[in-house]
């Protein structure tokens, strides 16, 4: 370069262009991974928020009260149609075990005015990455407590 010239090299500017790329090829999927990542964390609380309604609806009016899971359309309500809630797009009701069977993909839990409830498990993960982000809520069928873990199990 000669004296009083000031500026950078076609390449330089190349080099600096490859860099911001890589950077942003590694740094997008761990930025979706995270939203995966907290969706599926936010639909396990609604569902154990829903859990809790109906265990609390059950003690208060000492009347029984069920919780169906739609695994379908990806939702949840309360048997006599007071709440209902539709998961993310990000999330998916992925495994249940425990609960009965009402129907094609329809699931029950029963939640009883002593405060026990018929027990089970629902595991819920990402649409994505099914392995990676998975929480699990566990129904105490003894004292109707509701257990929210992350796993594989």
């Amino acid at each position: 370069m000669r004296r009083g010239q000031h500026g950078f090299t076609f390449i330089e500017l190349m080099v600096v262009f490859v860099v911001i790329g890589l950077g942003t090829v590694i740094a997008i999927p761990m930025i979706e991974g995270g939203f995966d990542s907290r969706e599926v964390k936010r639909a396990a609380l609604q569902m154990r928020s829903m859990m809790i309604h109906c265990r609390g609806e059950a003690v208060a009016t000492g009347t029984p009260q069920a919780l169906v899971i739609d695994v379908a359309k990806n939702a949840v309500y309360q048997s006599d149609g007071g709440r209902w809630e539709l998961l993310s797009d990000r999330a998916e009701i992925d495994r249940i075990q425990g609960g009965q069977d009402i129907g094609p993909g329809l699931t029950r839990f029963l939640f009883f005015p002593n405060g026990s409830t018929s027990g089970g498990r629902v595991a819920i993960g990402s649409r994505r990455d099914r392995a990676r982000a998975r929480w699990w809520l566990t129904l105490d069928p003894l004292i109707g407590g509701v257990l929210v873990d992350t796993g594989p199990a």
